[in-house]
């Protein structure tokens, strides 16, 4: 995998800057012109004989703006619905840790002066903190079960794949997503996959050594209130 500085990380090299996480706050568009906030990293899968792609992850990052924002939004923005993302898309050259923030879902609410300084703020109170980190599998593009669990218990998420993706996975990206996301423990969404993708899955991630915790057990070993 690429070694060399390409991209926004030579960019910022070249500018005497070294950051140690990078965010990106962007629009999101969907069909459903639902206003939303939420985030993910960046990650490109190509199951028809190419490569599959990823960029570093900042799972502290993206746990600690999503909480900033759904405090945001509670207080002053209720229409607005929270949640993490698959990832996907571009730029997939990022080494430096980092994850995407969004307003969502239409013109309306990138106008909206309110969600933009939202964002902002998010972002600019961000405390990442040393947290288990998960991979997540399975799930919608909007992967709620990963979302209740950032939200439920004292963890992190780096890379997630929904259950459209799975079968674009195989163990050299998993194992990749492992390294990028710096995890240690993997969940899957059991009842989003069928039994014989499942199964599939399982046996790559205990390939890579992650031990793979359910729902229940992540809320029972790290709870909110149990400080790492």
């Amino acid at each position: 995998r690429q070694t060399a500085l390409v991209g926004l990380d030579a960019l910022l090299a070249e500018l005497d800057l070294h950051p140690e996480m990078i965010v990106l706050p962007c629009r999101h568009e969907a069909k459903a012109a639902l206003p939303w906030f939420g985030g993910h990293f960046t990650g490109i899968l190509d199951a028809g004989g190419g490569e599959s792609h990823l960029s570093a992850a900042a799972p502290a990052g993206l746990r600690s703006f999503l909480h900033n924002i759904s405090a945001i939004a509670s207080r002053s923005m209720p229409e607005f619905i929270v949640s993490a993302e698959a990832s996907h898309h571009g730029p997939v050259d990022i080494r430096t840790p980092s994850f995407f923030a969004e307003i969502g879902s239409t013109m309306e609410q990138w106008r909206d002066e309110r969600a933009g300084e939202a964002v902002a703020r998010a972002i600019l109170a961000l405390e990442p903190e040393e947290l288990p980190v998960f991979l997540g599998f399975g799930g919608g593009h909007y992967v709620q079960r990963q979302t209740e669990l950032i939200f439920n218990s004292r963890v992190a998420f780096g890379h997630m794949f929904s259950s459209y993706q799975v079968p674009d996975l195989d163990l050299e990206v998993v194992d990749l997503a492992r390294v990028l996301s710096n995890a240690a423990y993997a969940y899957i969404d059991r009842k989003s996959l069928r039994s014989a993708e499942r199964r599939r899955l399982e046996g790559m991630v205990a390939e890579t050594g992650l031990p793979m915790l359910k729902a229940e057990e992540i809320r029972s070993r790290f709870p909110l209130n149990r400080q790492i």
